[in-house]
């Protein structure tokens, strides 16, 4: 039975993606950086696809991870309030993500909507994204099949099997639709409140 739905946050709840263009941008201006392609291929594909060496790839993502922990004035994307909400009424809500736990939660005051998590989990998923959703479980003596995972990449639907959640990825992050079905989540939303409705079947 789901108890708690976990979020990532940058480009699932937070719209950061024109934020972290622009760090990409500024930081690594001498390469196309093409927002489609990131999009299609997500950040290490076109890092790949722009033939940046390889060994360059884990250090460039780290330090753009690093400029985002200072960015101010984040925004949620429109419908995020209502859905946290209405999901708090029968689950438990956290978050999960790179992001620095300051911003994370200066922005959920933002929207006075702090009180909605039972927790924020920020750890960085360099190395592997499945490792941080147990380490997450373990701190918060949590049941994997209690949870499902909501994020927006592949790689969260990736580490959620890995963990043994079940997984919703949505559209309006930074990974398109296409590459996101690849990956088979268990619910492929293109709302917020398709949120709801996936979670309502799975008490049908």
């Amino acid at each position: 039975m789901i108890k708690y739905i976990v979020f990532d946050f940058d480009g699932t709840l937070a719209d950061t993606f024109d934020v972290i263009k622009n760090i990409a941008m500024n930081e690594y201006g001498e390469y196309d950086i093409d927002v489609e392609l990131f999009k299609s291929e997500g950040a290490k594909g076109m890092l790949k696809m722009l033939n940046i060496p390889r060994w360059k790839i884990p250090g460039m993502i780290l330090n753009v991870t690093n400029k985002l922990r200072n960015s101010k004035n984040i925004k949620l994307f429109p419908g995020i309030v209502d859905l946290l909400i209405n999901l708090k009424k029968d689950y438990k809500i956290g978050i999960l993500s790179s992001n620095s736990k300051e911003i994370i939660n200066d922005t959920l005051k933002e929207y006075d909507i702090e009180n909605l998590f039972e927790f924020v989990y920020s750890e960085s998923s360099l190395f592997g994204k499945h490792s941080v959703l147990k380490r997450m479980c373990s701190k918060h003596n949590i049941d994997p099949l209690e949870v499902i995972y909501v994020g927006d990449e592949d790689r969260d639907i990736i580490a959620a099997k890995k963990a043994n959640f079940k997984s919703i990825a949505v559209t309006w992050g930074f990974n398109s639709k296409e590459k996101l079905s690849r990956e088979n989540p268990d619910y492929l939303v293109d709302s917020p409140m398709q949120i709801l409705e996936a979670l309502q079947s799975l008490h049908e």
